[in-house]
C-alpha cells in the first residue's frame, strides 16, 4: 500500500477522535485534522525513514499534535493532550499491525 492510502487511514481515525472528544462542527474539525497531519505525517515519515525510531517519532507526534490541538481548537491543555494521545495511540497500533 502506498503512503497516501496510510495518511488517509490517519485523517480519518483521527478525525473519529476529534469528533467524539470536541463537540464543534464537524467540517472544521475536519479542515483541522487534515491541516495538523500535513504538519506531522511527512516529518514522521521522513524521520522514520532516516532514523526508523518509530515510538521516539510517535512520541514527538503526539507533542506537536498537542500543541497545535490547544491551539488550532482553543482548548485547554489537558484535553488537548487526552485527544493528541488517544488520537496518536490509535493510529500508532494500526500502523504496526497494517
Amino acid at each position: 500500500m502506498n503512503s497516501f492510502f496510510y495518511l488517509i487511514i490517519t485523517i480519518l481515525v483521527e478525525f473519529i477522535v476529534y469528533i467524539i472528544a470536541i463537540r464543534k462542527k464537524a467540517i472544521s474539525l475536519l479542515e483541522y485534522c487534515i491541516l495538523i497531519n500535513l504538519v506531522t505525517w511527512p516529518l514522521a515519515n521522513i524521520f522514520y525513514s532516516s532514523f526508523g525510531m518509530f515510538w521516539i517519532i510517535e512520541i514527538s507526534v503526539f507533542i506537536i499534535e498537542s500543541i497545535l490541538i490547544k491551539y488550532l481548537l482553543n482548548i485547554n491543555w489537558r484535553k488537548a493532550i487526552i485527544i493528541s494521545f488517544i488520537a496518536n495511540l490509535i493510529t500508532a497500533l494500526i500502523g504496526l499491525i497494517i
